[in-house]
């Protein structure tokens, strides 16, 4: 009987031990969960705490970072370099992965350009843009002060009677001008569109990601004649 009753003891030991240890494993922390940037540009050294193997990829993939290695064993560092901010405030994501745990550190570089200063103004008269019921390919003059970022600008359209296929194209966007294909105007009657462009900020260091976001954008109206 002591003999069985120390066969269990022994037993469930082993399998304590074996939790145990596979929790241990798949440990992984960060020092925070945010990382302030300079917008002067630089690299830092992000730690990550682990006693198993982990990954890490950046979302989503911008060009303004690099990291220096995509995974990494137990815990140890990489190098987040970063270069300066011409523009307004941009967050990228570091997400890590280690078994069956993710931990995302939010990256976050202020501006050197405030809300109240920018500029995004498509330069047309009264905010109205009269274009040929023939159709034509129109390039719109663009000022704006957020050059380096252009790829992050949105170009959207919407129509106050939907029509029953899109007569606008949305062809490029520049520093200097926006590019759009109008299509020849065959429906019998005139028609409207509105056409937006638009650009969000990263918010602030501490404000989740989509909350305290500030929209710069502008708007003007395309018209074509039947």
């Amino acid at each position: 009987m002591k003999k069985l009753t120390l066969y269990i003891l022994v037993a469930l030991l082993a399998l304590t031990s074996c939790v145990q240890k596979s929790e241990y494993e798949r440990t992984l922390g960060l020092l925070s969960k945010v990382n302030s940037l300079s917008k002067d540009g630089g690299s830092t050294q992000v730690g990550v705490f682990s006693n198993t193997s982990w990954t890490v990829e950046m979302e989503p993939k911008v060009s303004w970072a690099s990291i220096d290695r995509f995974s990494g064993y137990k815990s140890g560092y990489l190098v987040f370099d970063y270069e300066i901010n011409y523009g307004r405030a941009r967050r990228v994501n570091l997400v890590f992965k280690a078994g069956d745990e993710t931990m995302s550190m939010r990256m976050y570089q202020s501006s050197y350009i405030a809300d109240s200063d920018c500029v995004l103004e498509l330069t047309v008269d009264n905010d109205v843009l009269n274009v040929p019921a023939s159709g034509t390919v129109e390039e719109i003059p663009f000022s704006t002060n957020l050059a380096y970022n252009i790829d992050e600008m949105y170009l959207t359209l919407s129509y106050p009677v939907i029509p029953d296929t899109p007569w606008i194209t949305l062809e490029s966007i520049d520093a200097e001008k926006v590019v759009i294909k109008v299509a020849p105007n065959d429906s019998g009657k005139s028609r409207l569109a509105n056409l937006k462009v638009s650009h969000t900020d990263a918010g602030s260091a501490d404000s989740a990601e989509g909350e305290g976001d500030t929209v710069n954008s502008n708007t003007i109206t395309v018209v074509q004649p039947r």
